[in-house]
């Protein structure tokens, strides 16, 4: 295994436990808040913002991760009735399209995440960028882990 795979396995393992350990946090804040809000009559301000902002955020990084794994929705059915040569040029215009999408998040959330710098949120008092800062870093995962399947397709054997 090469240098540049153990480090990206490495990069994999620690973006995981990060959407772990963020799942966990999540579930905790909205346990706390129904039990504040049930059990002793309160709800403190900054748990729904701040369980928000972790589900947009896990929503996100989850969905780079979906298209590093391959696991999001696709009508293989249908591809499989081409030829060989065919599903070939499929894939590749999938995974261009998908890359395509990466690069318009990337973009289009750095410049809303740059804009909202300025605004905070009401309950936490975070800048609102913190809200929409997972856009660029998901797009730039999308079209890092899609350069990644594209080299897979181009060195595999099979197809």
């Amino acid at each position: 295994m090469s240098i540049f795979k153990k480090i990206l396995n490495k990069i994999d393992k620690a973006i995981e436990y990060i959407c772990m350990a963020t799942l966990v946090i999540l579930v905790c804040i909205v346990f706390y808040q129904v039990f504040t809000r049930y059990i002793l009559g309160f709800t403190p301000r900054w748990s729904e913002e701040t369980a928000v902002i972790l589900m947009i955020w896990l929503g996100f990084i989850t969905t780079a991760i979906g298209v590093k794994e391959g696991t999001h929705l696709s009508i293989s059915a249908l591809v499989n009735l081409f030829p060989k040569i065919a599903q070939k040029v499929i894939f590749y215009f999938d995974e261009l399209a998908v890359m395509i999408f990466g690069i318009i998040l990337f973009i289009y959330g750095k410049d809303l995440t740059m804009s909202t710098m300025g605004s905070t949120l009401p309950a936490t008092q975070l800048p609102s960028g913190v809200l929409y800062a997972v856009l660029p870093v998901a797009g730039i995962m999308i079209v890092f882990y899609t350069i990644i399947r594209i080299l897979n397709l181009i060195t595999d054997k099979q197809n």
